[in-house]
């Protein structure tokens, strides 16, 4: 009986053997008739079998199953992960094929399947799927080996671009950990791009690790010595070192490179004012209007500027004894000359962003010190409705 029983199960085992190699020629057999339908039915029961699941034959079955999956419109339906099935069976079958037999035909179908796994990682990546872009993506890493023709480095897709992508899905994602890592990599492959040590910088910025972000800034400036973004990112540091002195200087220098930049000179303005060093930020200021004279931001900081130098001169022209009218009269009309320069670039600052309150409030001040009634009373109008909404 057992010998009876053993040749049952030794039956059987051959006979389910022979049955999944039969599913593997099934599997071809639809690919030819075109029912990829049928084609995945056979092919996802050969992979899972032990008999089959390691044939290099099946592998390539199996990956022309979800390449045609893919680019088919009657089944594409099928499986949403059929680009990334479809390289993971190609390489399995290159590294099966000990004696080269699929090669050639097989690493075309490879190249052609990461093009669409990169494809559709992107596609992932801006339906809001990170996890599923990352995955597809890092995938696409294990296909360079076999692309001797280089037809993904033509289609512009390298270990570079693809750690670029990595690091923009990890930085939407919030994981700013993976975001660094793919940054370094990025780094030290020699990444043409200014922008990977602005983005890394500003990641240690949030850290409050302004040292180390400093170092990739310079690292970066090393490389891309005249870039503008980069001489921003350098000054956005310093300030927050409160390195105002080095600060200065850099920007000297960094005006010296690129001297019709009016960010540089605006920076340059909000640091004297801070320093209290009122006269230079106004040469700053005004140096920003020459460049861009619709800047609502430096329109604004000259506006004030000249209104509380001319509050200043009233405060001395009230603090002086009785006896100086001589000094008193001349206060009073620097005051006077310093509210009215103060009018039109408050006023283009109004033009530039009606709805700004902090304007509104500034030209109601000025309006009020130069006695002139019908503006004031538009500007409190206008201040009374936004506190109304409010």
């Amino acid at each position: 009986m057992k010998k009876g029983f053993l040749f049952l199960s030794l039956s059987l085992l051959v006979f389910s053997t022979r049955a999944q190699q039969n599913q593997v020629q099934n599997t071809n057999n639809a690919l030819r008739a075109g029912e990829l339908d049928r084609a995945k039915i056979a092919i996802d029961l050969a992979a899972e079998h032990e008999s089959t699941k390691n044939l290099t034959k099946m592998w390539l079955y199996r990956g022309k199953t979800y390449l045609g999956i893919y680019d088919s419109k009657t089944y594409k339906n099928l499986d949403a992960d059929a680009a990334l099935k479809a390289v993971e069976s190609f390489i399995n079958c290159l590294k099966g094929d000990k004696d080269n037999v699929y090669k050639d035909e097989v690493t075309g179908l490879l190249v052609a399947s990461a093009l669409r796994l990169y494809n559709n990682g992107l596609d992932a990546y801006r339906s809001g799927d990170f996890a599923r872009a990352t995955k597809n993506l890092t995938v696409v890493f294990e296909a360079f080996p076999y692309d001797k023709d280089k037809t993904l480095t033509r289609s512009n897709i390298t270990p570079e671009t693809l750690n670029y992508d990595l690091y923009s899905i990890s930085r939407d994602a919030k994981d700013l950990g993976k975001a660094k890592e793919y940054l370094q990599k990025l780094v030290d492959a020699h990444y043409k791009s200014p922008k990977i040590y602005i983005d890394m910088s500003r990641i240690l910025i949030s850290e409050k690790d302004t040292v180390k972000a400093l170092e990739y800034i310079e690292m970066g400036r090393n490389l891309f010595e005249d870039d503008v973004k980069l001489i921003t990112a350098e000054l956005t540091v310093y300030i927050q070192q409160g390195k105002t002195d080095v600060l200065l200087v850099k920007l000297d220098k960094a005006i010296e490179s690129a001297p019709d930049n009016e960010l540089l000179y605006y920076t340059q303005g909000l640091i004297y004012k801070d320093k209290k060093q009122v006269d230079k930020a106004e040469v700053s200021y005004k140096k920003v209007l020459e460049l861009k004279a619709d800047h609502l931001d430096a329109n604004y900081e000259l506006g004030v500027l000249y209104f509380n130098r001319g509050a200043e001169w009233n405060t001395k022209s009230s603090n002086l004894p009785l006896s100086e009218t001589k000094k008193q009269k001349e206060y009073d009309e620097k005051a006077s000359a310093d509210f009215k320069s103060s009018v039109p670039y408050l006023e283009k600052a109004h033009e530039l962003n009606p709805n700004d309150v902090s304007v509104i409030q500034s030209l109601m001040k000025v309006y009020g010190r130069i006695g002139d009634d019908v503006k004031f009373a538009a500007m409190k109008e206008k201040a009374d409705k936004f506190k109304a909404k409010k």
